[in-house]
C-alpha cells in the first residue's frame, strides 16, 4: 500500500532540489506485499456462461449495428430473448454508454468533448473490459427515456438479479444492483485502460489504481507506472486513474473489502497502459443483496470531480502538505479565473508567472541584497583567508564576527530562495496534471500536457533517457537556467573552499541534466520556467538598476561596523557553537597533559 508522498526544482539551492524532486518520484512509486493476492490477469479470462469479452483489447469483439443502435428508443419486454444479443445505449452531451444483454455487460463508454492524441474519439471501456459476479446469462432490458431528467436503463435475468442504470445530464452514471438469495457478493471488475496522450511513458507516469478509506476518509493507492497489488477493508470507492481520465465505482455503503491490482500490457502493446484488475466485496442484509452507487467516466479535471463531494478530486496528483494547498489554493483558482477570460493558454501561463514573481518581488529583493553585502564584504574576507591560512577554526570565528560588526547574515541569499521553494514543487505538480492543457496549442507546441517536438528522430533511433525527439522549450528553459546560474555566481564571492567549487560544477551540470529530465515532460511546465527565469533576469536587472546603490550600501555596512555591528540569530548561534567546540578542545587538551 503506497501513499503519495512526494516531495518532488529550482537554482542554487533551487537546482540540487531538482534532482531531489525527481529522485522522490522513484521513492513516491514504491510498493508493499500484498497478503493474499487473489485478482490477477488470469480473472480477465471467465466462463462465457456469464458473458465474457475475453481480455481482448480487439473493439471488433463489439458487434454494434445501425439496427441494433437504433432500437434503445423502443421499450423491451422482459421476455426470455433465447441468447440473443441486444444492445442498449444510455448517453447525453458529455457521455455514450453501451450496455450488452450478455452478461449484462458495459461494452463502451465514449466521452464525447474528448478525442484522443490521433484526433480519434476518446474511449475510456471499448473492449478489455468486464463485470463478474452478478450477471451470469442473458439479461432483458428496459430503457425509459427521460424521467425526471434522468434515462435509464434496467436489466434483469431469469435468476432475479437485477441491475439498474441511470443518467443524467453529467458525468455519473447512477447504478443499483438486486442479487436475491446471497449473503454478499464479489464483483470481479476487469479493464484495461487505452491510450489517450502522446506520450505512452509520460501517461504511464500517472496511471494506477486509487482508492478511498471510508473510516480515516483518506486516499491511497497503487504504484504508479510499475505491476503493484493491495487488499483493503471498508472503501468508498476504487479509481482506475489514468493521466486525464478515470473511471471510478463508488458504493453508498462502502464495500466491505476490495482486492486491487494493476499489470502491464505485453511489450509490444503500444495501445494501452495499464491493466486494471479489482475485485469488490458488497455485502447483503439478510439474505438478500441490496446496493446502488455511482459510476465515473470522465475528465480527471478538479472542479469537475470536487462536485461530487466524495472526494474524488483526491486522485489529481497536486501533491502532499502545503504543496497540494497551494495547487488547490493559489494556482488552481489563479488559472481558472484566467481561463475564464478565454485567453490563449500560452499567455496564461506567462501572466500566471509574471502575477507569482511579482509576489515573490520582497523575496528576491532581500536575497540580492544580501548577496551584494556577501560582495561588498569579499575583500576582507580575503583577507581574512590569508591571514589564517591553514587554522580553519580561527577563520570561522573571524569570518562570523566580520558578519556580526557588518550586520550581515550569511544566508540572507539562501532564505528567500527556500521560501520560494513550496510554490516552485506546487507548479511542477500542477502542469502535467492539469488537463486544462491537454491538446491545447502554443508557437510550435501542440499540447501543452504533452512534450513539444521540433525535431523527430525516432525513426533512426532513441536514446536512453532523453527519447526520440527535441523539445525546444526544454532547451530554452535549460540555456535560461544556465544563465542564471552564471549571473547568480557573477554575484556571489568567489572562494577557494573545496564544498562551494564542487558546488558550482553541480550548478553548471544542472542545465545538462535538465535537457535529459524534462524533454518528455509537460511543455507547459518547461515554457513557465523559462518564462520564470527570463523575469528572473529582469527583476535582478531592475533591483541593481533602481533600487540598490552598492556605494550606499558600502556606506551603511561600515556605520554598522563603526556602532559594534549588528548580530544575527544566525551569527549567535554560529558563535555559541564555535566557543562550545574551542572550550571542548581545551579540555580535551588539559586531559592530554595531565
Amino acid at each position: 500500500m503506497l501513499e503519495e508522498k512526494t516531495i518532488d526544482r529550482n537554482q542554487v539551492i533551487g537546482f540540487l532540489l531538482i534532482a531531489a524532486i525527481l529522485l522522490a518520484m522513484t521513492w513516491w512509486a514504491g510498493n508493499q506485499e500484498i497478503v493474499n493476492a487473489e485478482v490477477d490477469q488470469n480473472n480477465t479470462v471467465e466462463n462465457s456462461e456469464e458473458g465474457s469479452l475475453g481480455n481482448s483489447f480487439d473493439s471488433s469483439d463489439i458487434s454494434i449495428d445501425e439496427e441494433s443502435i437504433m432500437t434503445i428508443d423502443t421499450t423491451f419486454s422482459r421476455e426470455d430473448l433465447n441468447g440473443v444479443e441486444e444492445i442498449y445505449i444510455l448517453e447525453n452531451d458529455k457521455v455514450k454508454y453501451t450496455f450488452n444483454s450478455i452478461g449484462a455487460q458495459l461494452v463502451q463508454v465514449e466521452l464525447k468533448n474528448y478525442n484522443d492524441y490521433r484526433g480519434d474519439p476518446l474511449y475510456l471501456v471499448n473492449g478489455g473490459h468486464k463485470i463478474s459476479g452478478a450477471n451470469k446469462g442473458v439479461f432483458n432490458g428496459v430503457v425509459e427515456k427521460k424521467i425526471k431528467g434522468r434515462e435509464s436503463l434496467s436489466m434483469k435475468n431469469n435468476a432475479g438479479i437485477e441491475w439498474v442504470f441511470s443518467l443524467g445530464s453529467g458525468y455519473g452514471l447512477k447504478w443499483s444492483l438486486s442479487v436475491p438469495g446471497e449473503e454478499n457478493i464479489s464483483l470481479k471488475w476487469s479493464q484495461d485502460g487505452i491510450r489517450h496522450e502522446k506520450s505512452l511513458t509520460n501517461e504511464n507516469q500517472y496511471t494506477t489504481t486509487y482508492f478511498f478509506d471510508a473510516q480515516d476518509e483518506k486516499k491511497d493507492n497503487l504504484s504508479n507506472g510499475k505491476d503493484d497489488e493491495d487488499i483493503a477493508s471498508n472503501i468508498s470507492w476504487v479509481a482506475h486513474k489514468q493521466q486525464f481520465f478515470s473511471s471510478i465505482w463508488t458504493s453508498d455503503k462502502p464495500f466491505s473489502s476490495v482486492q486491487l491490482a494493476t499489470t502491464t500490457p505485453g511489450v509490444n502493446d503500444s495501445g494501452h497502459t495499464r491493466q486494471f484488475r479489482s475485485v469488490l466485496q458488497i455485502a447483503g442484509e439478510g439474505n438478500d443483496v441490496n446496493a446502488q452507487g455511482l459510476i465515473y467516466h470522465g475528465p480527471n479535471q478538479y472542479l469537475e470531480l470536487k462536485s461530487f463531494d466524495k472526494n474524488f478530486d483526491e486522485i489529481i496528483p497536486f501533491g502532499w502538505g502545503i504543496f497540494g494547498w497551494i495547487s488547490k489554493g493559489i494556482v488552481v483558482p489563479m488559472f481558472n479565473l484566467m481561463e475564464g477570460f478565454g485567453w490563449n493558454y500560452g499567455l496564461i501561463i506567462f501572466l500566471m508567472a509574471l502575477i507569482i514573481k511579482l509576489a515573490l518581488s520582497p523575496l528576491t529583493f532581500a536575497s540580492y541584497k544580501s548577496m551584494a553585502k556577501m560582495r561588498l564584504l569579499k575583500p576582507e574576507m580575503d583577507e581574512l583567508a590569508e591571514k589564517h591560512g591553514d587554522d580553519a577554526q580561527k577563520k570561522q570565528q573571524e569570518t562570523m564576527l566580520l558578519y556580526q560588526k557588518a550586520g550581515v547574515n550569511p544566508l540572507g541569499g539562501c532564505i528567500p530562495q527556500l521560501l520560494q521553494f513550496p510554490i516552485l514543487i506546487a507548479m511542477f505538480r500542477f502542469f502535467p496534471a492539469s488537463i486544462e492543457l491537454r491538446q491545447e496549442s502554443f508557437l510550435w507546441a501542440d499540447d501543452l500536457s504533452s512534450y513539444d517536438s521540433i525535431f523527430n528522430f525516432g525513426q533512426w533511433f532513441s536514446l536512453p533517457f532523453y527519447g526520440d525527439h527535441i523539445s525546444l522549450f526544454t532547451i530554452l528553459m535549460a540555456i535560461s537556467t544556465f544563465l542564471y546560474t552564471r549571473f547568480n555566481n557573477s554575484m556571489t564571492p568567489s572562494s577557494n573552499n573545496m564544498m562551494q567549487q564542487q558546488m558550482q560544477v553541480i550548478q553548471y551540470l544542472m542545465p545538462i541534466m535538465l535537457l535529459v529530465w524534462f524533454n518528455n515532460y509537460a511543455s507547459g511546465l518547461s515554457y513557465y520556467y523559462f518564462v520564470s527565469n527570463l523575469l528572473i533576469f529582469g527583476q535582478q536587472w531592475s533591483i541593481k538598476k533602481f533600487f540598490i546603490n552598492e556605494g550606499k550600501l558600502r556606506a551603511k555596512i561600515d556605520a554598522t561596523k563603526a556602532k559594534g555591528g549588528k548580530q544575527s540569530r544566525f551569527s549567535k548561534k554560529m558563535n555559541d557553537m564555535m566557543e562550545a567546540q574551542k572550550d571542548a578542545g581545551n579540555r580535551r587538551t588539559r586531559r592530554m597533559d595531565k
